[in-house]
């Protein structure tokens, strides 16, 4: 969900895009504008410590905007992008939620739109059902893909999954909080979590989006990011 939330002190998020020095010496540029304006542009952002130096040029945006809003803040800024480093953008991924969108005619027309311009612009698209931290709860659990999985219970398990572990049983969840990015990488296991996402996303593939709950396209755009940081890195 769409949400100002709060910064943890153990990660630093980027508001803007913003012109790497040495543009010139970067062979890739990634561009990631997300739904959310905290949780989902720090953790791709957190990428950016794995990736060799003056290789790969990563940003990552959050807007607080419907996904309509996501798909065209992108063109915005992959143009701004494009300007800035005098090149076309190589990738650009857009990150959002279904949320509220299936609750009315206007917002499933607006949704519709999303899609009809994530096509037309040949984006990359990380979509949850519903939300992205259904993504951080694969990291921790595996979760039926037949039984369909509300955003309030999403964040319950996230909370009841943490504070079982040994050392955390004074977590508490707060949306929109990017602590639980730490709790994810120190107590979850990304591979599990893709595995489990590729199992929902074949689950749901006969499925329109809005009605393939639960599930989430993320892992491939992290497989992406691992996939030019592995290629950069001459692994």
């Amino acid at each position: 969900m769409a949400k100002r939330g709060k910064l943890s002190k153990d990660f630093e998020a980027v508001d803007e895009v913003v012109r790497p020095e040495r543009v010139r010496h970067y062979a890739y540029l990634i561009l990631i504008v997300c739904e959310d304006q905290v949780t989902e542009k720090v953790y791709f952002e957190a990428f950016k410590d794995k990736i060799p130096r003056e290789t790969i040029f990563l940003t990552a945006v959050g807007t607080g905007l419907d996904p309509l809003g996501v798909v065209q803040h992108a063109k915005l800024k992959r143009d701004e992008l494009a300007k800035m480093c005098k090149r076309e953008v190589d990738s650009v991924w857009v990150v959002f939620d279904k949320d509220d969108a299936d609750k009315e005619a206007g917002k499933i027309a607006r949704f519709e739109t999303a899609l009809s311009e994530v096509a037309d612009n040949k984006f990359n698209l990380a979509y949850s059902n519903e939300v992205f931290e259904l993504w951080l709860l694969l990291h921790l659990m595996e979760v039926d893909p037949a039984k369909a999985l509300p955003r309030q219970e999403i964040y319950q398990l996230l909370q009841d999954h943490i504070a079982a572990q040994e050392g955390h049983g004074e977590f508490v969840y707060e949306h929109g909080n990017s602590n639980i990015l730490e709790k994810i990488r120190t107590l979850g296991d990304e591979q599990k979590a893709i595995e489990r996402a590729e199992t929902l996303m074949q689950y749901h593939k006969e499925k329109h989006l809005l009605a393939c709950n639960p599930k989430t396209l993320v892992h491939l755009l992290v497989n992406d990011l691992h996939g030019w940081i592995r290629y950069y890195s001459y692994q």
